[in-house]
């Protein structure tokens, strides 16, 4: 069994640190991965994405050209990705900044709000954590105590006071997918 995942954005959403996320998750179930990050020279603001691999068996290369999940959080990654992606393969996208309209109709599609789910705790910058918990509901590849263990593992140093909002936004995520649209409550 093999899930390859992209996730794309831009630089200041996180999407490097949701990447490292769901790949310790995966790590911490005892599961082969890889992460390979790509972002432009411009850091925030330009684009970032990375691949995931997450496999029973040994990873032959980390490189992904059709992904079984994109996970995208602005309508310049969508455009750009979302013809990349596998027949069945699913879509999660943050239905904030990205409007129905600019998915490809036929797409197995999940929109979450995870820039609004983000806000409503005046995270906004937060919102990679919401639409983790939201993939982690809906594909079922890392389990939500994995990924709630492994934030506090890759959280660096001088970012330890965000370890319990970053786990409340998880939550809120994965909630969202299990509820089918409430984030008011974790």
């Amino acid at each position: 069994m093999e899930d390859r995942i992209i996730i794309a954005g831009h630089g200041g959403q996180g999407i490097l640190f949701l990447g490292r996320l769901i790949v310790y998750s995966a790590m911490i179930a005892g599961r082969e991965v890889t992460w390979f990050p790509s972002y432009g020279a411009e850091m925030r603001g330009g684009t970032a994405n990375c691949t995931v691999v997450i496999a029973d068996e040994m990873i032959g290369s980390p490189v992904i050209r059709n992904p079984d999940c994109l996970i995208l959080m602005n309508e310049a990654s969508c455009r750009r990705f979302s013809s990349l992606l596998l027949p069945n393969g699913l879509l999660i996208y943050d239905s904030s900044l990205i409007g129905d309209k600019e998915i490809s109709s036929g797409l197995n599609a999940i929109g979450i709000p995870a820039s609004d789910i983000a806000a409503y705790l005046n995270a906004s910058s937060s919102a990679n954590m919401a639409i983790a918990g939201a993939f982690i509901g809906a594909t079922k590849i890392v389990d939500i105590d994995s990924a709630v263990r492994a934030v506090e593992r890759i959280t660096p140093a001088h970012r330890k006071d965000f370890i319990k909002l970053n786990k409340d936004l998880i939550l809120r995520g994965y909630n969202y997918i299990s509820e089918k649209g409430n984030y008011m409550t974790a």
